[in-house]
């Protein structure tokens, strides 16, 4: 506000100083600005007067340092705020406003000038002198906030809940450790995995048409011997084709009335002394691991779970190059009744369980 004196033909201008929200207090303390200390006349929780503050901080407006207030034994520091200066007053100190204080910085000014007023801290030869430590402490504890107290119920379910949390956090990170050194030491998988048998194929002895003595399909039973079908050539004899093999028909591969070659095949043929198996290969340095007659365990497409015995070891060379992953040949057998000629060439998973005896009970915690 902007008040004017007219008298004798000249005018006199002021401004009216602004009000202060806060009471200041002859509290001993210093501001730290560009490296510089500089004595305070007072402070208040909103902003003090600087004692021999260079003039141009005036045309700067703005200047971030520390606000200290010395104990006889230590000093308590504000740091970074934000100062902001107003005007350069009669007794030659700059005020300034604090303009970043935070609610913690705001409460711990509070404290001390509580502290000062009830007389628990003097001042004496600039710094603060704590008349009793234990009344200080009691002084700034009242004015903290204070979490609400539990009951006994209350508190002891607290407590067991975070017991149980502590021991839930260790349960967990035990399986996880169990489980990696399962998977890691104890459980060799195999890369690939897909159920094979030893087929027989017949095959056209000369070229000609082709054409079935009776419908032949897939899952028919044939003797060794039997007449398959005839071949007719143009000009030519016709020759009979009969089975060389007794066993169950996988495939079909020719329909009446091809034209065939000499060697062409007509159908697959399981024969009865052969059996369905599985074909696993795994990394040659597991392979040192497993033995014939180990069990292991064969995970269908269909979720089924099958378990079969290693009865053949195809081991690659003892000594592989190193430039190249070597895989070994397992041949695993599975009962008869688990598979039928409809699986043969599908894949499978297959898993070889290496845990000592007397650490299975352990590891058959694991999900």
């Amino acid at each position: 506000m902007e008040d004017a004196v007219k008298g004798g033909g000249s005018k006199v201008k002021f401004k009216a100083e602004p009000t202060r929200h806060f009471p200041r207090y002859k509290i001993p303390a210093f501001v730290e600005v560009d490296g510089k200390k500089y004595r305070l006349k007072d402070w208040s929780i909103g902003g003090c007067a600087i004692f021999d503050l260079p003039e141009e901080y005036l045309e700067k407006k703005w200047a971030v340092g520390n606000f200290v207030i010395p104990f006889d034994t230590f000093d308590a520091v504000i740091k970074d705020v934000k100062f902001e200066f107003l005007r350069k007053n009669p007794d030659g100190t700059i005020g300034c406003r604090f303009a970043n204080l935070r609610p913690d910085q705001i409460s711990l000014l509070q404290d001390v000038i509580e502290a000062f007023l009830e007389g628990v801290i003097v001042t004496l030869d600039g710094l603060i002198n704590i008349i009793r430590r234990e009344d200080l402490r009691e002084a700034l504890e009242a004015q903290r906030p204070q979490a609400p107290k539990r009951g006994g119920l209350e508190e002891f379910i607290r407590r067991l809940f975070i017991l149980f949390m502590f021991l839930a956090i260790i349960g967990i990170g035990v399986l996880f450790v169990l489980k990696a050194l399962y998977s890691r030491v104890y459980l060799v998988k195999a890369v690939s995995a897909f159920y094979d048998a030893p087929l027989k194929v017949v095959k056209t002895p000369v070229g000609g048409f082709f054409s079935f003595k009776r419908p032949v399909k897939e899952g028919d039973i044939v003797k060794k011997g039997q007449v398959l079908g005839f071949l007719k050539a143009p000009g030519r004899v016709s020759f009979v084709v009969p089975s060389s093999v007794t066993g169950k028909v996988v495939e079909v591969h020719v329909s009446d009335g091809d034209a065939l070659e000499e060697g062409d095949p007509i159908i697959s043929v399981l024969p009865e002394s052969e059996k369905i198996r599985v074909v696993a290969h795994v990394l040659h340095g597991d392979v040192e691991r497993l033995k014939l007659g180990q069990k292991v365990k064969v995970l269908r497409p269909d979720g089924k779970v099958i378990t079969g015995r290693i009865v053949d070891i195809d081991r690659a060379s003892p000594e592989p190059p190193s430039s190249r992953v070597v895989y070994d040949r397992l041949v695993i057998d599975v009962p008869p009744e688990s598979c039928t000629i409809d699986d043969i060439g599908r894949v499978v998973s297959v898993e070889i369980d290496l845990t000592p005896q007397k650490l299975k009970p352990i590891f058959n915690v694991l999900p």
